[in-house]
């Protein structure tokens, strides 16, 4: 099933999705309001959100500077409700962190994050198990790879780097579901939207990683999941939405 190979139809099929022409309608539409609607949890934060915020922030705000940092706040904060605590969280706070930074623009801040949750609904979708929700933040561990692709994105990376992106990332992936409903369920899961950003900028100026490192020999999936259907994630990339579902 995990194939030590040099190059898997998994990365090939999420490389190429990461700079995709977003036509659909209905999933520009969709990305907006989840990018308006985390804008939203984001300033209306509860106090146990402002709590988390305020442990993360570096003294005398110069985390406010750090991107990464800055990501990492914004997933804590999003997650800091159960409810909340998805794999689009990290996606979310790392687009919103970063196309604020770089000044991109809503369109394609939502095309990001369209491409990010879709990405991450997918991997779930081929790992999910019993065993690895007993195991797993599935919020953390699968939405690092998301937003990693987000970022890939709106930093245009090539193929090459993106796919550099994705292995760098999923080695970062991490965060136990003991922890649920606990503070550190939302640091884990802004830890991923830090993470995400850190890959992407990793391998713009060149670190490298494995090609498969989703579906390889010792990869995520060989590592961390009980089962892995690749179809989930290759079939209908780009032109069936499951996110929308």
């Amino acid at each position: 099933m995990h194939n030590p190979a040099a190059h898997s139809a998994v990365s090939d099929a999420l490389t190429g999705f990461a700079a995709i022409a977003l036509m659909d309608l209905r999933v520009q539409t969709v990305a907006r309001q989840a990018v308006a609607q985390a804008r939203e949890r984001i300033a209306s934060a509860g106090e146990a959100a402002k709590q988390v915020a305020a442990l993360l922030q570096a003294p005398g705000g110069e985390s406010r500077n750090d991107t990464r940092m800055h990501a990492w706040v914004l997933g804590a904060t999003l997650a800091a409700r159960p409810e909340s605590a998805s794999p689009s969280a990290p996606v979310l706070a790392a687009v919103i962190a970063t196309g604020d930074r770089l000044d991109a623009s809503a369109d394609d801040i939502a095309a990001a994050a369209a491409v990010g949750i879709e990405a991450a609904a997918r991997i779930l979708a081929a790992v999910d198990s019993d065993e690895f929700r007993a195991r797993w933040n599935a919020a953390s561990t699968v939405g690092v790879l998301g937003a990693v692709l987000a970022m890939a994105r709106l930093h245009k990376l090539d193929r090459t780097r993106t796919r550099h992106a994705l292995g760098i990332a999923a080695t970062q992936t991490a965060g136990l579901a003991r922890n649920a409903g606990s503070t550190m369920a939302a640091i884990e899961t802004g830890k991923a939207a830090a993470d995400a950003i850190e890959a992407a900028l990793l391998a713009k100026h060149g670190f490298t990683s494995a090609a498969a490192s989703i579906d390889g020999r010792r990869g995520f999936a060989a590592l961390m999941a009980y089962r892995f259907d690749a179809a989930s994630i290759t079939e209908g990339l780009g032109s069936h939405w499951v996110s929308l579902n």
